[in-house]
């Protein structure tokens, strides 16, 4: 909406007028290995690109997006525009996201580990496609003509004109409508709602239900729109969001884009609309009988500290291991008393892929670790830890497993997935397969388990049919056991002749068994919200449960509920209110078959992607003259009347610019710049053109006022720089510890004049100048440098803004291959985090220290030619403040959290935290002038206070930083300056 549009053009405003410096931060998407070979297909209307490993994968998802066409602008009057589709196969980070600059959707195309009863590619190709729609809907009015004047970044503003819960909630409303029992209708979907049942009246500012909490666990933004979205659509019987998206595209003027047309054609408000709804919930929930839990709880109940306790393990002598994590601390193996509840940390992990497993006094797990080099290669790594000793461990080279699974006489069990779209059942030992079981075709995995009865390994699979367990035989790979149905189950066991799982079919996440001898399934749970991940020992069955403060652990006799569960195709839907149904196709009753892969083949040409040519693709521009790599890597702002273009490849590998500018101080400049990732190597090249000629000239002291004169200055003629760079970043994925080591070389030439200094000439005492008027300049300086760094941090919880413990540590040399009147720069920096007093207080202390090496050297008193680096300066200084010779600096830093306002301007600004850092800097150099002193101390005392804040609204993903810096340096008055860290 023009409101936030005018709104952050005032605060970036702000921050650039009052200050120095404007802060952002942005997320990448990343880049796949070079390995990979591009391949395209297209329709008139859907273009793929993605690489030949996964050329089934694009004709199956481009043949569900054919089929969902017709019908994926239901509600909305324009249909989607042409935008390609870039797969990218080797993630186990599922995800689909809708790009602009330039557009695209990217798919991770390895299903999701937690999926649910419809295929990932058909859930994918309903939500994502569904965001191409409201985009084409946005490119009315104003924001075309800003697509014809800027560009594909002129698109990207009409996403301003929807509210982001609005975009998801439609999109999941979609994805749900063209399902059998949608993601939607899950009873996850709504359990945090329903625990929290009342809220919406519980206090009048409900922009916390909007943007997130560091207090509690608030619902997401896809929760909250899809439960707007279907309550908005039966109240009007239409898509109110077509109107919406159509006059703010068109009035983008107006005060709200979203309030206004609300009122308009509605007479209602997002406020209203919000109240309304779970006034309605509340009321059909309130209406349901009650159900007690069944099981008993196990684990403590903290209140305030949002707690999930997942995958309880009987361990023996009535202990229980669970993976725990809260608001305050990540993931982690706790081990419980099963009779206290008393429970002791083991140790922590990273991003869980799959659930863990016990056997013979080891634990087996597999966790999420992006690839050495490649953002777009994140594995699912088997880990393993030995209870005695409780380390976590990884089996290097098992980097594509899922669901391990102990069998008897020491061998395992597991899934594999590789890039093509296939699932391997595969056996061996500790991670090295020796059997491996095909699967069927067009279908996915979702769980593993061995039964030491029946001494066979069994498994969920999804399909077109929807999901049934399967046995793994020798003969046949999998064979079915269940009939296929709409109802999501999940977290698979076994023991003793009988498989356990969570299940949907009550219309609740029940625990269910179901008894290979008789073939029958029986509910064993009755919950107030759900009961998840159900494991046996013995007559116990331990699972964990639901309430407002989290997911608990709990246990309850076998026998305690037995109830028979007969077949049905979806589940009973007593969780959701009866809403207006959609008239649009059920992909479920889509069968993309071998013949339809065929006909793909014949049907649509496949043509190869080259990614060379394609590695330009200039899609927007700027009416004026800046560099955007500063902005986004080096928080700085410099610009200039004239123009800017940008570029940046489908493939995500390659970023480049071109701008031209002037100011009357320096006339008119150009630059270039060029970045491609594509090999791991991040390869910079620049080149620049314009403004004055950078001048190293020497100073002498004269004899008679004992002041610094400096060398005369030459004419100034124009600048010009071309450079390049190459770094290595080597990113070590250890569980809880990221580690990165980066190796970097670069080499740079100007034209700048350096002090000819061969030609000086001194008096017989060999300490005065006597010809600094005549030596005058070379032209040229080559610069050649070299850095290697490393870091080691842990992972943030929810609550942290600082690593609670890590430490990183650079050295860097520069010299001049040419000049060796020019003095090399050497300098190394480390900085170390620690805990602090309270919980998310942490400590930070740094240091640097740089020295000029080599060089002309002169008589004291007289200035020197070297280069100057900014690192550590305290601050309120400059590079100019300082001399690089035996300079040494350190910082401390101490950050807290000062309050949790969770308040502010009603759907204008919500507080979300305000935090505060203070600071102090001290540095020491040796001084080369003559100033009566051999030694320069400088020093800054003061602090940063921080603003976590949303605008308009935004969810928990869209939150910025608004900070606040004020020092006071030794040598001048406060210093200050403001910043906005964004997200992304």
């Amino acid at each position: 909406m023009i409101k936030r549009v005018v709104f952050s053009l005032c605060l970036v405003f702000i921050v650039l007028l009052m200050p120095k410096q404007l802060c952002a931060q942005y997320y990448s998407w990343g880049s796949d290995a070079p390995s990979l070979k591009w391949n395209h297909i297209g329709t008139p209307d859907i273009r793929m690109v993605y690489p030949d490993t996964v050329s089934g994968v694009a004709r199956q998802m481009l043949y569900y997006l054919e089929t969902v066409r017709p019908d994926v602008n239901y509600g909305f009057r324009e249909a989607p525009m042409r935008v390609p589709f870039v797969l990218h196969p080797e993630n186990f980070s599922s995800n689909g996201l809708v790009m602009w600059m330039p557009k695209r959707v990217d798919v991770l195309t390895t299903p999701d580990v937690d999926g649910y009863s419809m295929l990932w590619y058909k859930h994918l190709a309903a939500h994502e496609y569904r965001h191409v729609v409201q985009y084409a809907n946005l490119d009315k009015g104003f924001i075309r003509i800003a697509r014809y004047i800027l560009g594909e970044q002129g698109a990207a503003l009409g996403l301003l004109l929807l509210p982001l819960w609005v975009i998801e909630g439609d999109a999941v409303m979609f994805e749900t409508e063209v399902s059998s029992f949608g993601r939607g209708l899950q009873p996850n979907f709504t359990m945090e709602y329903r625990a929290m049942q009342g809220f919406s009246t519980s206090r009048k500012n409900i922009d916390k239900w909007f943007c997130g909490s560091y207090k509690e666990y608030i619902p997401d933004h896809y929760k909250l729109g899809y439960q707007i979205c279907s309550y908005t659509y039966t109240k009007y019987n239409e898509n109110v969001w077509d109107k919406v998206a159509i006059y703010g595209a068109r009035n983008p003027y107006v005060i709200s884009t979203t309030n206004v047309p609300l009122k308009k054609f509605y007479d209602t408000s997002t406020t209203d609309l919000f109240y309304e709804t779970f006034a309605d919930l509340d009321n059909f929930w309130g209406s349901l009988s009650p159900l007690e839990n069944s099981g008993d709880i196990i684990s403590s109940i903290n209140t305030k500290n949002y707690t999930t306790y997942s995958h309880p393990l009987a361990l023996g002598g009535g202990d229980i291991l669970a993976l725990k994590s809260d608001l305050a601390k990540p993931s982690r193996f706790v081990r419980v008393d099963g009779v206290t509840g008393e429970e002791e940390t083991i140790a922590y992990t990273g991003a869980v892929s799959s659930r863990p497993v016990v056997a013979d006094g080891r634990v087996w797990w597999s966790e999420y670790r992006r690839s050495t080099l490649f953002s777009q290669r994140v594995n699912s790594q088997l880990c393993y830890m030995d209870l005695e000793d409780e380390h976590p461990r990884s089996v290097r080279k098992a980097r594509n497993v899922l669901y391990p699974t102990a069998m008897d006489g020491g061998r395992m069990g597991w899934i594999e997935y590789t890039p093509d779209g296939r699932y391997h059942v595969v056996e061996g030992v500790e991670g090295v397969g020796d059997v491996r079981y095909a699967t069927p075709l067009y279908c996915e995995i979702h769980g593993l388990a061995w039964d030491d009865s029946t001494k066979a390994l069994y498994t969920i699979v999804t399909d077109d049919s929807g999901m049934w367990l399967g046995r793994v035989d020798g003969e046949r790979g999998v064979s079915q056991i269940t009939k296929g149905a709409y109802i999501t189950i999940n977290n698979l066991r076994a023991e003793g002749g009988k498989l356990y799982f969570g299940s949907i079919e009550s219309g609740r996440d029940e625990a269910h068994c179901f008894d290979l001898a008789t073939s029958s399934e029986y509910r064993m749970t009755n919950s107030t919200y759900g009961s998840f991940a159900p494991s046996v020992v013995g007559d116990t069955l331990y699972m964990t449960t639901y309430d407002r403060y989290g997911y608990h652990l709990a246990k309850q006799a076998t026998d305690a509920v037995r109830q028979r569960v007969d077949y049905k195709n979806i589940p009973t839907n007593i969780l959701n209110p009866k809403r207006v149904k959609w008239d649009v196709v059920n992909l479920d009753t889509v069968r993309f078959q071998r013949a339809d892969s065929l006909e793909s083949v014949v049907k649509y040409e496949q043509k190869r992607y080259r990614k060379a040519p394609r590695a330009l693709n200039i899609h927007s521009w700027f009416p004026i003259s800046q560099d955007p790599f500063e902005i986004l890597s080096n928080y700085e702002v410099n610009i200039n009347v004239g123009v800017t273009l940008l570029s940046q490849n489908l493939l995500s590998n390659t970023e480049a610019s071109l701008s031209y500018g002037w100011n009357r101080y320096e006339g008119s400049l150009v630059g270039a710049k060029f970045k491609y990732f594509g090999w791991g190597v991040h390869l910079d090249v620049e080149a620049d053109y314009g403004g004055n000629q950078v001048v190293y000239p020497i100073s002498h002291k004269d004899d008679e006022s004992g002041e610094m004169c400096p060398q005369p200055m030459p004419a100034p003629d124009k600048y010009y720089s071309v450079g390049t760079n190459a770094t290595l970043p080597l990113l070590f994925q250890t569980g809880y510890h990221t580690k990165q080591l980066s190796i970097a070389a670069g080499w740079n030439y100007s034209n700048g004049m350096v002090s000819n200094v061969d030609r000086l000439q001194f008096d017989k005492d060999g300490s005065l100048i006597t010809n600094i008027e005549h030596i005058g300049y070379k032209e040229g300086l080559h610069k050649l440098s070299f850095g290697i760094g490393y870091s080691d941090m842990v992972r943030l919880a929810h609550r942290d803004f600082v690593t609670p413990k890590g430490f990183m540590f650079s050295a860097n040399y520069a010299l001049n291959p040419v000049n060796r009147d020019f003095s090399d720069l050497f300098s190394v920096y480390g900085k170390v985090y620690l805990p602090g007093l309270l919980p998310h207080n942490s400590l930070s202390i740094a240091a640097a220290y740089q020295t000029s090496v080599g060089g002309y050297k002169f008589p004291s008193g007289h200035s020197f030619l070297g280069y100057k680096t900014s690192k550590l300066l305290p601050r309120g200084f400059s590079a100019r403040d300082i001399n690089s010779d035996n300079f040494l600096a350190t910082s401390l830093d101490y950050y807290f959290p000062l309050c949790y306002p969770e308040g502010g301007i009603g759907a204008l600004l919500y507080f979300k935290r305000i935090r505060m850092n203070l600071g102090a800097d001290y540095a020491q150099f040796k001084q080369v002038e003559s100033t009566g002193k051999e030694w320069e101390r400088i020093y800054s005392y003061g602090g940063d206070l921080e603003f976590d804040l949303n605008v308009f609204r935004q969810p928990d993903a869209a939150t910025v930083t608004f900070k606040v810096s004020v020092y006071k340096p030794s040598n001048d008055s406060v210093w200050y300056t403001m910043g906005l860290s964004l997200p992304f």
